[in-house]
């Protein structure tokens, strides 16, 4: 373990002597760093970077809540400890108050290395927590990148089925031509449609990397009527296989939402793929009822503007047995072949980080209705 650096704010030569040997008869090992006035200071923090501060509370043209003021503002993390000989009660509460770890009267030096263990005991777990949310984070990255490549795989078999159309029409068209028996004109209108179709294949494509790209976890102000349209154009190919209708129903001029746009996106193809998934559970072939509707609409709750998508299917339904596991991690009703039980757990995440709510109603083998909130921009 490396020598941690303590700096001493400290104009007093006598004053300082005693806190370290204080300091070293508590068997505390250290580098020791020294300022006087608010310059050496300054140059301590920014370029030695300190581990503990000790200051007193009155210098010469300096004072112990302007140099904790500096620290919270230049090294934050770092635990500040006041020394002094002049500390009332309401100096004290306005230390701590102000973000200072602790304080130590000069004529009670002998608290002094109690405080700096408790000091090091908080930075420690301060350390830990910061570490388990950092592990806790990345594991949830995990997750959801293994829930959009189990998405992926259902976009892409309906995209891949989708796709060999207009492959197949190109093939056709460049046969045509290779015989030589056509007249310019011909050539022309069939080199239009090869390039429509290479257009349409082009389009399919991008959507599907779009949706595959890493997150850069930015938030931005997003378009709830372009993320709707874009989950439209996402699904289409798995929408026409099932053959299930779409129905939109949004406001273009709904306010925008401040959000990853990819996790957004990512929550509502989840929700749209399960609602495809419970119409083919329930209508097997083609029927009227075989529709998915999705809504979107703006609402004000408590004072405070807020978006609510709704995405409704009149498939299999959830029973209320069900109801209760469906946002657990790894809990799927599907076979493996067909689900991970990664997609509500993952979404609920998702919109809880973002501020808002993910919630259903459901009546088996008659409608499943959720509702993604999102507090408006």
């Amino acid at each position: 373990m490396r020598a941690l650096k303590f700096l001493f704010l400290e104009d007093s030569p006598t004053d300082l002597e005693l806190i370290q040997r204080e300091l070293k008869k508590g068997g505390v090992e250290y580098i020791p760093l020294h300022a006087q006035d608010r310059e050496e200071y300054i140059k301590a923090i920014v370029e030695e970077k300190p581990d503990f501060i000790f200051s007193d509370f009155s210098l010469p043209n300096f004072d112990g809540l302007s140099a904790l003021s500096l620290a919270k503002e230049k090294c934050p993390a770092t635990p500040f400890i006041f020394v002094s000989g002049t500390y009332g009660e309401d100096a004290a509460i306005q230390t701590l108050t102000r973000g200072a770890t602790d304080y130590v009267l000069k004529d009670r030096l002998v608290k002094l290395v109690p405080a700096l263990k408790r000091a090091i005991k908080e930075m420690e777990e301060h350390n830990a927590l910061r570490r388990a949310e950092a592990e806790k984070y990345e594991i949830e990255e995990q997750l959801r990148q293994s829930q959009k490549v189990e998405a992926m795989g259902f976009l892409a078999g309906a995209m891949a089925h989708e796709i060999n159309n207009p492959i197949m029409a190109i093939i056709d068209y460049a046969q045509m031509i290779s015989k030589g028996e056509m007249d310019p004109a011909k050539i022309q209108k069939i080199s239009s449609k090869i390039k429509q179709e290479g257009e349409r294949i082009s389009e399919m494509v991008k959507d599907l990397l779009r949706f595959a790209r890493q997150e850069k976890g930015v938030y931005e102000p997003v378009s709830v009527f372009n993320l709707i349209k874009k989950t439209r154009a996402i699904t289409e190919q798995r929408l026409k296989m099932s053959l299930i209708q779409m129905d939109l129903r949004i406001d273009p001029e709904l306010p925008f939402v401040l959000c990853k746009e990819g996790q957004i996106l990512q929550v509502l193809l989840n929700l749209t793929n399960n609602a495809i998934d419970a119409l083919n559970q329930r209508y097997p072939a083609f029927n009227e009822d075989k529709r998915i509707s999705i809504n979107a609409k703006r609402e004000e709750i408590a004072g405070k503007a807020w978006v609510r998508i709704t995405i409704e299917d009149l498939g299999s339904g959830i029973p209320p047995e069900v109801g209760k596991s469906i946002f657990n991690t790894f809990f799927t009703t599907k076979g493996a072949e067909k689900g991970t039980g990664l997609g509500l757990s993952v979404s609920l995440g998702i919109v809880k980080e973002h501020g808002g709510f993910l919630s259903f109603e459901s009546v088996p083998n008659e409608y499943t209705r959720f509702f993604l909130d999102l507090p408006a921009v």
